[in-house]
């Protein structure tokens, strides 16, 4: 008898504990799930933010081009045909301009010799540099000046280092272009790194 009785307190706090257990899932879950869609949403009005600045305001609009000095926060604008990529490049970096377009964070300037390096976001298909990954050798990516001049590069080489690896940084005598993101997968960075053609 006396085991029956504990059978059945044992059977009560199991009862209870699952039952604990499976609410504070579901309220985990749903908690997790308006996270994640607070984030999606965030990113794609980011993206927005970013289409229009970049398709619909023509660059000249925002400076005299006869005029343009040192304090201009606009590097120019990227082009990648081949993943439908079309952005302003702003001049300098910090966290809220990589929140709106990709970002100039080193190297020289367009038209003079050296490793032009830009980075941008990774949010996924929402865009900024999420698709940097489907890029191929010989590929073209085409940069131009808030004077209107042209720059195209050439894919030489797409690999992928440790976020603490700096040698993509390293200047050459060469005219090159590297592009960078987050991989989100791995929380390794994509390098895209191409040459004047």
């Amino acid at each position: 008898m006396n085991q029956i009785i504990f059978n059945k307190k044992v059977n009560k706090k199991i009862r209870t504990i699952f039952i604990i257990q499976f609410v504070s899932s579901v309220i985990m879950a749903s908690l997790f799930s308006i996270l994640i869609y607070s984030k999606i949403k965030n990113n794609a009005e980011l993206e927005k933010v970013s289409y229009v600045i970049s398709s619909k305001i023509k660059l000249e609009s925002f400076y005299n081009t006869e005029k343009v000095d040192s304090n201009n926060i606009y590097f120019g604008k990227i082009y990648i045909r081949k993943i439908n990529l079309e952005y302003i490049v702003f001049d300098m970096i910090n966290e809220e301009l990589l929140k709106i377009a990709p970002c100039r964070f080193f190297g020289s300037k367009m038209g003079e010799k050296g490793n032009i390096c830009i980075a941008g976001h990774n949010y996924n298909n929402n865009s900024f540099f999420s698709r940097l990954d489907e890029l191929e050798v010989a590929d073209e990516i085409l940069l131009e000046d808030l004077k209107g001049n042209k720059y195209v590069y050439k894919i030489f080489s797409i690999y992928e280092i440790d976020e603490s690896d700096m040698s993509i940084l390293l200047n050459t005598s060469e005219y090159e272009l590297t592009l960078l993101t987050c991989n989100n997968s791995n929380k390794k960075r994509i390098i895209v790194k191409a040459s004047l053609f």
